[in-house]
């Protein structure tokens, strides 16, 4: 914290910024660094006409550890955890270990379905997971602990797990791209934000296509692909069509994106294969209410364009061996646009697009 004149300021180091402050949380930030508690300083808030104070403080408190400009000075209890779940995702295998029951029941759920017990020798990436003062303190491998909302949680460990496997160097790219599968070939679907992606995948999976991920796939050194099947993420628009289509799968548990939006999340028929696959098929996605389903041709230069402005890498950019790689792929798969509103006539022509099953 420092000041100019009255303004407060919040000093990022590590990002090279500096962020002003109303004086609310100016006081807040002058506060945590006398190393008051987080109760006391809920009271404190509230004394100053603050209503709601608690509330108030943990969105400012999880936002600032989001932002990585606060930490939790304690480190994860060193009592045995309630539950250690063990999973598989990415060519990584992971550790979370929950040290409180009503975490564990709100979390697990998403994880179950990637479980996996990992030979004794290989290496884990460890997760803890706990609660204090109203909010959830999540610690990678022993380090300091972010500070998440509780209705966060599981999206904010989720996307935890996404960076830890974008970091890891063995990958090429991450794509930002769904992506199913028919006869050992994968298709990637992708799109602008409203393309309806997840939606779509999460429809294909009825009409004989095998879920690999809604969201990230990752490609290889030798252009293959391996999605990350985390479970479909539904939208709460979506949910009374995903409940009617898939009857008791759908979650019941409902959790907060850091973007406001409320998602449940749709449990898969069988455990999802993770191996990597050749890609047949890329798609893009234009999702045009009222529009009739086709299918409009596509130059695979567009699409690699659109694929790279996208995608993420250990390094933070894509040399060009990536570049090499990615054209080499798109230019060995079928490519088109897919402009649709209705999902059932979009999955009619993606079946025919990718040939029988």
């Amino acid at each position: 914290m420092t000041f100019i004149g009255d303004q407060p300021l919040i000093v990022s180091q590590s990002r090279h910024a500096i962020y002003e402050l109303n004086q609310i949380a100016g006081y807040i930030g002058c506060r945590l660094e006398d190393g008051i508690s987080v109760s006391q300083l809920a009271q404190e808030v509230a004394d100053r006409g603050v209503s709601h104070s608690s509330v108030m403080l943990h969105k400012v408190l999880a936002d600032w550890s989001q932002s990585g400009l606060v930490h939790a000075t304690v480190r994860p209890p060193t009592s045995p955890p309630i539950l250690t779940q063990r999973m598989s995702l990415g060519a990584r295998t992971f550790a979370l270990r929950y040290h409180d029951e009503a975490l564990a029941r709100q979390i697990s759920p998403l994880f179950a379905h990637v479980e996996t017990d990992p030979p004794p020798e290989e290496a884990l990436t460890s997760y803890d997971l706990w609660q204090n003062n109203g909010l959830c303190l999540f610690s990678r491998d022993g380090g300091p602990a972010a500070l998440l909302q509780l209705n966060q949680a599981a999206t904010l460990v989720k996307a935890q797990v996404v960076q830890d496997i974008i970091d890891d160097p063995r990958w090429t790219l991450a794509l930002h791209a769904g992506c199913v599968s028919r006869d050992g070939k994968a298709l990637l679907l992708s799109g602008p934000p409203g393309a309806g992606k997840t939606t779509l995948i999460s429809w294909l999976i009825g009409d004989g296509f095998a879920y690999h991920g809604d969201d990230i796939s990752m490609l290889g050194p030798d252009g293959r692909v391996r999605g990350l099947p985390f479970l479909p993420t539904v939208k709460s628009g979506a949910w009374p069509m995903m409940a009617a289509r898939y009857p008791g799968r759908l979650q019941p548990l409902i959790h907060w994106r850091p973007d406001g939006r409320r998602v449940r999340y749709l449990d898969l028929p069988e455990k999802a294969a993770q191996e990597p696959l050749p890609v047949g098929w890329i798609v893009k996605l234009r999702r045009t209410k009222g529009a009739p389903a086709r299918l409009i041709q596509q130059h695979p230069a567009a699409l690699v364009k659109h694929l790279l402005s996208e995608a993420a890498s250990s390094s933070g950019e894509a040399d060009r061996s990536a570049i090499d790689i990615m054209i080499r792929t798109v230019g060995a798969a079928r490519t088109c646009m897919l402009e649709y509103d209705d999902l059932n006539e979009a999955a009619a022509l993606l079946g025919e697009f990718c040939g029988p099953a």
